[in-house]
């Protein structure tokens, strides 16, 4: 019984191993295939191939189609047409560049357009144009007006304001800059300041370069000669016993008498150095003031 028992397991096992050498042997089995003249049979071409080598010449053309796509990919912009590649760093900045300069170039053609409808303002006489004005002045104006509109919220304010002011005023004369806009005689660094122990009623500014003194408020020239300290002075007088004294070492363009408007231009510098000395002094019923107390000279 037991010899029967070897004798099936050594059989079973020699079928196996047959049957492992016949599938082997199969897919290692060449076959040949012929391209023969169909008029003489004769053989042109041929080629002997097994299944095992079908797969493996198969299985490195996929590898290497895998390859070559995988390259193009990375490599090439056909990237862009694939999921998450669209989103890259360089296209991102060249956007961000592209949409600065169409604002600043739409930002150009709106102050070009304004300028424009200002200039052809003042060409049909509707803005009157004098010497402490220019046309772009009057443009950035002109605009404020537009984009400043006082809305209905601020208009009831304004109304309630003036008429509590009219039934009970609270100006003072002791401080005039509460209650006047002054524009700055001229711009630059103030080199003296006001001292009255020192005897000094005003300040003394060396001008920038290329600028002009202008007047501060709206008033009448009372005087305008030449003094005995060599300079140019010029007084004039404001509103409220306000004067305003300009000493430089050049001719103004204003005589006694003539009206000037707040910002116009009363003298022009046309040298440099100290020739751009600017002596101010502004006075109240007699008493000097500190000129850097109601306006900036920077």
């Amino acid at each position: 019984m037991a010899d029967r028992t070897v004798v099936c397991r050594l059989y079973i096992y020699c079928v196996g191993i047959m049957k492992k050498g016949s599938f082997y042997k199969k897919i290692r089995f060449k076959y040949k295939l012929s391209i023969l003249n169909e008029n003489t049979l004769e053989e042109i071409w041929h080629i002997r191939l097994s299944m095992l080598n079908v797969f493996l010449l198969t299985f490195f053309i996929a590898v290497l189609y895998f390859f070559i796509i995988a390259y193009l990919i990375i490599n090439t912009p056909l990237r862009g047409f694939l999921p998450g590649y669209t989103e890259n760093i360089n296209l991102r900045k060249q956007v961000l560049v592209d949409a600065v300069q169409v604002d600043s170039l739409m930002q150009v053609v709106d102050n070009q357009t304004s300028y424009v409808d200002m200039l052809r303002k003042v060409m049909s006489g509707d803005v009157s144009v004098d010497t402490s004005s220019n046309i772009r002045l009057l443009t950035d104006q002109e605009r404020a007006k537009i984009s400043l509109e006082a809305t209905s919220a601020e208009s009831d304010y304004k109304a309630e304001y003036e008429k509590s002011q009219k039934e009970n005023p609270t100006t003072s004369s002791e401080d005039p800059g509460s209650y006047y806009l002054m524009s700055t005689p001229v711009m630059g660094v103030v080199t003296s300041k006001y001292d009255l122990s020192c005897g000094r009623n005003g300040i003394v500014v060396m001008a920038e370069r290329k600028s002009s003194v202008h007047a501060i408020l709206d008033g009448v020239v009372v005087f305008s000669g030449y003094s005995t300290d060599n300079f140019y002075a010029m007084q004039i007088q404001h509103a409220d016993n306000l004067i305003s004294i300009y000493r430089i070492r050049q001719p103004f363009l204003k005589k006694v008498g003539d009206d000037v408007h707040a910002g116009e231009i009363l003298s022009t510098f046309l040298s440099e150095g100290k020739d751009k000395e600017v002596n101010f002094e502004l006075w109240k019923m007699g008493k000097p003031l500190n000129p850097e107390s109601f306006m900036s000279f920077k």
